[in-house]
């Protein structure tokens, strides 16, 4: 079959049916938002996607899912002003209290999600346009779009490559199926139909972050799966003792996972 027949935003729908479900709403992220801000670290990821975007000073960024500023704190010193887009409430304010303690003062908080009117919200167009590992849309194409409309020059996004951050061993240990959403090549091949014409880079590392004890892990695992079963929370524990170690004071995978992720991005005409 050419590839250049297939319908790639009805394929990502198909993909997506059923997998991130709960993503969809603010809810969902309200209740995400402290794991977020105990993980907001830098590391290999956000260092290398901000070199890829090459930011310049007097540029206007506008961060469509931005969390609790895994990358507006970072971005904030090298360019001139942020736009920080996301569907929680409680991420916004996790921002709000980083840039303080970071006594920045560039970064604007707004509340929107994938489907608002930006415009309504009085949302310009600007220089950039970044997406980084927030693409939980429904209608792929729709959103790219709407990212086009608002970037003057720029737009960078990420997706995961293969499973991401999510460890298939973890599922199968607490005996559910997991059927995982889709990945960077049904971006790839849309952004081919539509005419655009991608960079494509790859961010691999591995994963080892470390937690304060094991009820930690279990927390930050457990924000992955969602609610659980008694025996559920039986095994994910059982699971944790025998993929997790303390090694000075600190609980680690014995096995760190290989983690990619997909960065594509393209110049506005």
């Amino acid at each position: 079959m050419d590839i250049r027949a297939i319908d790639w935003n009805e394929a990502w729908k198909r993909q997506q049916s059923g997998v991130f479900d709960d993503g969809w709403n603010r809810a969902y992220w309200d209740k995400r938002a402290p794991h977020f801000a105990m993980s907001r670290e830098g590391g290999p990821y956000v260092e290398r996607f901000i070199e890829l975007v090459n930011p310049e000073p007097q540029w206007r960024v506008l961060d469509v899912g931005c969390g609790s500023g895994t990358l507006a704190v970072p971005l904030a010193s090298r360019v001139r002003e942020i736009t920080a887009l996301d569907i929680s409430s409680v991420m916004l304010d996790s921002l709000r209290v980083r840039c303080e303690q970071h006594e920045i003062d560039n970064v604007a908080p707004v509340r929107a999600s994938w489907t608002d009117d930006w415009q309504s919200l009085a949302l310009e167009p600007h220089d950039v346009v970044i997406a980084s590992r927030s693409l939980v849309v429904s209608d792929l194409r729709q959103a790219i779009e709407k990212l086009n409309r608002f970037a003057l020059r720029r737009v960078c996004i990420s997706t995961p490559a293969g499973e991401g951050p999510l460890d298939p061993a973890m599922f199968r240990a607490i005996g559910r199926r997991r059927r995982f959403g889709a990945d960077y090549i049904y971006v790839y091949n849309l952004l081919y139909q539509m005419g655009l014409q991608a960079n494509l880079h790859f961010i691999t590392y591995r994963e080892n972050k470390s937690y304060r004890d094991k009820d930690s892990v279990f927390t930050a695992l457990r924000c992955r799966i969602g609610e659980l079963l008694p025996q559920e929370e039986k095994t994910l524990r059982e699971y944790i003792d025998s993929a997790f170690s303390c090694r000075d004071g600190r609980w680690r995978r014995i096995v760190p996972r290989t983690v990619k992720w997909a960065v594509m991005w393209w110049d506005r005409p």
